[in-house]
């Protein structure tokens, strides 16, 4: 009889202890997937890992809450529920990244948990010595966590006490368990097994999560290796080719890196190249979280810009170029100041493998060098980067925007700037879009001046929409005597919807509107999608679907004119060119202001 209750009682235990340890085993890599997310990606965004945080206190005490909440009405198996859940949220307690409100929340949830198995003994000696040992372990595992989780001993012991000091305090009938000495021996040896199992689970994925991360990225400069390089441009686009999308290559080398090194030493090199790329990984980030940086070779590095065409991508590598070409790099008291090269071309539909992509951004990297270096050279064409302006005349021409509501209502002034070609002797797009903001805002005024209506739309490209430098100006312009009455800001792309995030504050404060111009297909809408919501408007222009049928037209129109209304916000139709695209207007829904040279064509601001 002694042997067969023996077996009647381990046989379930072993069961539960089985469940158990798989079931800690699989929470443990679910928990570490999200936190490699929150704590170690580096490519993950602010948002992200905000969110992946957030998850990981929702797991932790979600899934703990639950197992407890079942084990009030278990039976037999109410100790395996109760036993697991604090488990799980003492191992979250030894996660070495949390913050202090973290780790307050991970702990108010183990001193609830304590509490309700207490409750029908809260002033009994044993719940008092309970909980100050509790309270004392907790500071302890706050400020040693490290520690503990890295060494086995430390870990057994500290999961030991609590384990020991949870079970052995608890009154006669506590959440569901009649507690014996059989019952207090089964949960303690279990909660042990699971410290040991666990321990070994975790280290193991830590360890994994490490090679890979050694096998991926540049140990220097912290951004992907040649390896990644290779396995990731093949996949991204295989990825382009299925969906059509299109795909951009940029690769770019430290200009004269050789001689930094033989004048300074490698140590001088190895500050700029990981300089470079932080900085520049940085700017990659605030465009698109899919933007990946690469390091190839020895200062040789390549940017893969997914579901990006070239002309999107250029503006993003001017503000890289610049972004280095300002930065001044601290070696031993001196200031080093270095450039770079670059070269980019975008994936073609007669590509047969992706070395000819790679060959045709490699050219021009060379082309770019053999202009002088310090340049971009997109499929053999320099870019024109050097600000010019104190040799050419700058001047902003103005086109009318219309209130569809209230007929030809003149309500603002959208600013287009323009360069005057000595040569020729005409005026000409500039050959780039980013003067001088302080040069800018002069010829703005000159504008003004001339102007009756004193509300203004000017464009400005990404970077400058991002710099605090700008934004200041643009906001101080925007509140002074001279300054117009009313301001939209126009980005002809979005930045991350973190960057985007902050910027809007500022630009609300400053009283200023954004609006985001040149919305088109579909794939441009699941990039902007996440910032609509932000924005104060879109603006579609006709000109890119003037080749399609007027039934097209209308549905494209319709689209993004229920997607402002979604989000409330201002919808502008730019490009009427005649009487009948004016008449046919005023008969869709959802526009609130048009402009188009029918209505008034792009001038100088010669006259009030």
């Amino acid at each position: 009889m002694y042997t067969y209750m023996n077996l009647e009682t381990v046989g379930p235990w072993i069961a539960q202890l089985i469940v158990a340890v798989f079931f800690i085993v699989g929470f443990i890599d679910i928990y570490m997937a999200i936190w490699h997310t929150a704590f170690r990606n580096i490519h993950s965004g602010q948002a992200k890992r905000v969110t992946y945080r957030v998850l990981l206190i929702v797991l932790s005490v979600g899934v703990s809450s639950v197992l407890h909440f079942a084990g009030y009405n278990s039976g037999n198996n109410a100790m395996m529920y109760h036993n697991i859940g604090l488990f799980i949220l003492v191992f979250s307690l030894l996660d070495e990244d949390i913050n202090f409100g973290e780790y307050f929340i991970r702990s108010a949830a183990i001193v609830i948990v304590w509490t309700m198995h207490h409750v029908s003994g809260l002033t009994s000696w044993k719940f008092l010595i309970s909980m100050a040992i509790l309270l004392v372990m907790l500071v302890i595992i706050r400020r040693y966590r490290n520690e503990i989780s890295l060494n086995l001993e430390a870990n057994i012991v500290t999961f030991a006490i609590l384990d020991l000091d949870f079970w052995l305090t608890l009154p006669l009938h506590s959440a569901g368990i009649a507690v014996s000495g059989v019952v207090d021996g089964e949960a303690i040896l279990m909660f042990l097994l699971m410290t040991i199992f666990t321990w070994r689970q975790y280290h193991i994925t830590v360890r994994n999560n490490h090679i890979s991360h050694i096998a991926n990225y540049d140990t220097m400069t912290d951004t992907k290796n040649y390896t990644a390089y290779q396995r990731d441009i093949f996949n991204l686009v295989g990825i382009a080719r299925t969906n059509q999308q299109p795909l951009t290559l940029a690769v770019f080398d430290i200009d004269r890196f050789k001689q930094v090194n033989d004048q300074y030493g490698h140590l001088a090199g190895n500050i700029i190249l990981t300089g470079i790329s932080t900085i520049i990984q940085r700017i990659l980030e605030q465009y698109s979280h899919e933007y990946q940086l690469y390091r190839t070779g020895g200062e040789e590095f390549a940017i893969i810009f997914p579901n990006s065409t070239k002309d999107e991508i250029i503006p993003v590598l001017i503000h890289c170029w610049r972004a280095v070409r300002e930065q001044k790099f601290d070696y031993n008291t001196e200031m080093l100041n270095v450039t770079v090269s670059m070269g980019m071309s975008s994936l073609r539909a007669t590509d047969e493998s992706v070395d000819e992509l790679y060959k045709r951004a490699d050219d021009s990297l060379y082309d770019s060098k053999g202009h002088g270096r310090d340049t971009i050279t997109v499929d053999g064409k320099e870019q024109n980067l050097t600000d010019d302006a104190d040799n050419l005349t700058y001047a902003y021409f103005v086109q009318s925007i219309y209130d569809t509501k209230s007929g030809i209502n003149h309500v603002a002034n959208e600013l287009t700037l323009h360069c005057y070609d000595h040569r020729e002797h005409a005026w000409i797009d500039p050959p780039r879009g980013d003067l001088n903001i302080d040069k800018r805002i002069k010829l703005i005024q000159d504008a003004l001046i001339n102007s009756a209506c004193k509300s203004i739309v000017i464009s400005l490209s990404t970077a400058e929409f991002l710099s605090l430098k700008v934004t200041k100006k643009v906001i101080n312009f925007r509140k002074s005597v001279d300054g117009p009455d009313k301001l939209f800001v126009e980005l002809d792309r979005l930045p991350t919807v973190e960057s985007l995030k902050q910027m809007m504050i500022l630009y609300h404060q400053g009283d200023i509107k954004v609006m985001l111009s040149h919305v088109g297909n579909n794939r441009h809408f699941e990039q902007v999608s996440p910032g609509l919501e932000l924005i104060d408007g879109i603006k579609l222009t006709m000109q890119s679907l003037r080749d399609r049928s007027s039934e097209s037209l209308k549905d494209n129109i319709q689209f993004w004119g229920r997607i402002a209304n979604k989000w409330h916000i201002d919808f502008v139709l730019d490009g009427v060119l005649n009487e009948q695209e004016a008449k046919w207007v005023p008969t869709q829904n959802y526009i609130t202001y048009v402009e188009g040279d029918f209505f008034d064509h792009s001038r100088l601001p010669i006259s009030a």
